[in-house]
């Protein structure tokens, strides 16, 4: 009897030996850390808190949020582009991989050293006047700049508000007095109070003014109508090939392993289509705009095309 267990013992050795392996363990194993470029308490960082609450159900195990500020999100946008591929380090990306990219060639992120997971929110950019101005389109605008140098507000040399506006002087043939604001309420002051003549922001920012009448929103920067000014019309509509638009995406590093970068797509999905989740980001006033995978990537690079084209035309630094 002894012999006979022996050799059937050994021959499960062997069989084993010569390639019955072990199943893989199926991803994730561990909780999932997903990088915030931005300190506690701001619009990415609410973001990425919500989605991690609700991704868990979906997922099976956690994501853990762990915020990196710096550097303007530099930091942030580094430490995700270099994590190792295996699925276990993505993180929060915008216009900012792009921007910093193009204006700071020693980075180590760009467009093309991320896997791209998907897009949640976009706020478009938007140009408004007052809603007594006696202007009522875009081209009335235009046609107001050639006679006079209009003032326009943006918030910060290099956001996606002043890249708007720059690329709207070089499609219109333009000049504009471009003054910067600290915020949005700042710019709205300004302009009530008749010290400047235009604001550009985002949707968001001002969708309650404009159905109040404060503000008369002449285009929205988007191929797409914005869900909160239906019409409103677009600057692709208007024969303007100018995006702009504050997008918050997740992504991970270039070269992630499929079968994670599957999974975590999936989740992204189906987080993006539960009810309760689309009801919060309603109340904290984040206009969903869910594109997956390779969505998203062809949206960043459509992007990243404008602003290089810009920047080999009208450096703004």
């Amino acid at each position: 009897m002894n012999r006979l267990f022996k050799s059937a013992a050994m021959a499960c050795v062997a069989a084993f030996g010569l390639g019955v392996a072990p199943a893989m363990a199926e991803y994730p194993e561990k909780p999932v850390e997903m990088v915030v470029p931005y300190a506690p308490g701001g619009s990415t960082d609410v973001l990425a808190r919500k989605f991690a609450q609700y991704a868990e159900k979906y997922l099976g195990k956690p994501m853990v949020v762990v915020n990196k500020p710096g550097a303007g999100g530099q930091l942030g946008f580094t430490a995700i582009s270099t994590a190792k591929a295996d699925g276990y380090t993505i993180g929060w990306i915008n216009s900012g991989i792009i921007t910093n990219a193009i204006t700071r060639p020693d980075v180590k992120f760009s467009v093309d050293t991320y896997d791209m997971v998907a897009n949640l929110v976009t706020d478009p950019g938007v140009l408004s006047v007052t809603g007594d101005s006696g202007i009522n389109t875009l081209e009335e605008f235009i046609a107001a700049a050639k006679k006079e140098k209009l003032t326009v507000s943006h918030e910060g040399v290099g956001g996606d508000d002043f890249l708007a506006v720059l690329q709207l002087e070089q499609a219109a043939g333009i000049e504009l007095n471009k003054v910067a604001f600290n915020g949005d309420a700042e710019a709205k002051a300004a302009l009530l109070g008749g010290h400047i003549n235009a604001i550009e922001g985002n949707v968001s920012e001002q969708v309650e003014m404009a159905s109040e009448g404060g503000l008369k929103p002449l285009v929205v920067w988007s191929k797409k109508t914005a869900a909160d000014m239906p019409d409103v019309p677009t600057g692709a509509a208007l024969g303007y090939n100018i995006l702009s638009a504050a997008s918050r995406g997740i992504a991970g590093p270039k070269g992630m392993e499929p079968e994670a970068l599957e999974k975590l797509r999936e989740v992204a999905t189906k987080v993006a289509n539960d009810p309760e989740f689309i009801e919060d980001l309603k109340k904290l006033n984040m206009p969903m705009d869910v594109m997956i995978g390779d969505e998203y990537l062809t949206f960043m690079k459509e992007q990243d095309k404008a602003y290089r084209d810009l920047w080999e035309k009208n450096p703004w630094m």
